[in-house]
């Protein structure tokens, strides 16, 4: 099966809402991963709460770079999202002490941000956290703006033989603002950065053919039947994680 996520790290609830139409338009539904957008100063993103189908679920993407007090952190972005029960760190910040904060406030996953060339299942990554489970990431759509070689096409998507295996899942990571540009390479990235929190309708996929990251979203969204797609929280159910 596949889980489509998004890190929303703080994009314009225009971006955010577009991208997300795109799967709606399909019935896929995807995990969230919300940033604190009480951190914006721009004020263009705020709550994913009420915005979106309740097909999609709500996660955490909490930033504890730089940080001491993982606990307000966490304590800050629970207010706001109250029913998240999983989560994915911006750049990848983790470990012991988070973990357990993870837990013991009703969190019972994580997904590791770097990528595993091998599919890894859903496991247990520490016998004092029995009811914690961690999910590997297979893909970023950042990662291959480095990539001159990558395609943008479903072929090249890895990973894609288990998407259709009900037992196993794969999890791809996507961020709006790439996808509502339809970026292709880093430097597409670098030269819109400086206005990231800004709208620029004339410059999305709506106005051309798509032939980066949201070429690869719709050739997967078409490719694949609506079935095998799935959030991870709904996956952990359907295989028993919880219970175990």
């Amino acid at each position: 099966m596949i889980a489509i996520t998004f890190d929303i790290d703080w994009s314009p609830d225009t971006i955010v809402d577009d991208v997300i139409a795109v799967l709606d338009a399909y019935k896929i539904p995807a995990t969230l991963f919300c940033t604190n957008f009480t951190k914006d100063n721009s004020g263009n993103s705020s709550s994913l709460i009420g915005r979106v189908h309740e097909r999609h679920e709500i996660a955490l993407h909490p930033d504890f770079q730089y940080v001491e007090n993982y606990a307000m952190e966490w304590d800050e972005l629970l207010t706001l999202y109250p029913a998240a029960k999983g989560w994915r760190s911006h750049n990848g910040m983790s470990g012991w002490p988070i973990m357990k904060g993870a837990m013991n406030r009703g969190l019972r996953y994580e997904v590791f941000s770097s990528v595993f060339s091998d599919y890894v299942a859903p496991c247990q990554v520490n016998r004092a956290l029995p009811d914690y489970h961690v999910y590997t990431t297979a893909f970023w759509d950042s990662h291959m703006l480095h990539a001159t070689e990558f395609s943008w096409t479903f072929d090249d998507i890895p990973l894609r033989n288990l998407f259709q295996d009900d037992d196993k899942i794969v999890v791809l990571g996507f961020h709006p603002n790439i996808l509502y540009y339809d970026m292709r390479t880093i430097n597409e990235y670098d030269v819109r950065k400086p206005s990231y929190h800004a709208v620029d309708a004339k410059s999305s996929f709506h106005r051309r053919k798509p032939l980066g990251a949201m070429k690869l979203m719709l050739e997967l969204a078409e490719a694949v039947p609506q079935k095998h797609f799935t959030t991870l929280s709904a996956f952990g159910a359907m295989v028993g994680l919880w219970q175990r």
